[in-house]
């Protein structure tokens, strides 16, 4: 995407997955901010954080942005060849060894692989390039499509209450272990 600063950390086989730093520039993209707006649906939200809901505007999508890279870690997802925002990976406390990861697609991508795509490409990712230890993802109870998927990766239920989001955790596998 033009006028951004990225870095493509690693590509599957349909998706390219790359860094957006923290830029100025970024309120002024309004290509950018169009997509945002375009992935962060009432549907694609509905099990996230408050500060994901109404994001409606470029306005919104800039404001949106700019807490999410506060908070840590912002992968730009999608589809290799093409320019068009597919979704995000959030890192948060990149520097420890544990890792928290969320995630989301835009709706019209759900069903197609490419969760399971991006995420087992992260866990690659993880294992060959850094020294984080176990990945940590939580889920709300009520999003069941992700709390498979990771299951599906061998992400490990941790127990947990009765109420909140269900944890889940991946003990990366290092090279020569």
């Amino acid at each position: 995407m033009r006028g951004l600063a990225l870095n493509t950390l690693y590509n599957t086989h349909r998706l390219d997955i790359s860094e957006l730093f923290s830029v100025g520039e970024h309120r002024e993209n309004s290509a950018l901010l169009s997509q945002i707006v375009s992935v962060l649906t009432p549907a694609v939200v509905e099990n996230l954080p408050g500060y994901f809901h109404s994001i409606n505007t470029p306005e919104a999508a800039a404001d949106w942005l700019e807490k999410v890279l506060a908070e840590g870690r912002v992968l730009l997802v999608s589809y290799k060849h093409g320019s068009d925002l597919t979704g995000f990976i959030f890192l948060y406390g990149t520097e420890a060894q544990t890792v928290h990861i969320g995630y989301l697609l835009k709706q019209s991508e759900w069903g197609k692989g490419l969760a399971s795509e991006m995420l087992d490409g992260l866990v690659r990712f993880a294992e060959q390039n850094t020294n984080w230890e176990c990945l940590v993802a939580g889920v709300d109870s009520a999003n069941v499509a992700s709390a498979r998927l990771l299951e599906k990766l061998n992400f490990i239920r941790q127990p947990t209450g009765d109420q909140g989001p269900i944890f889940y955790h991946y003990e990366l596998i290092k090279s020569g272990s």
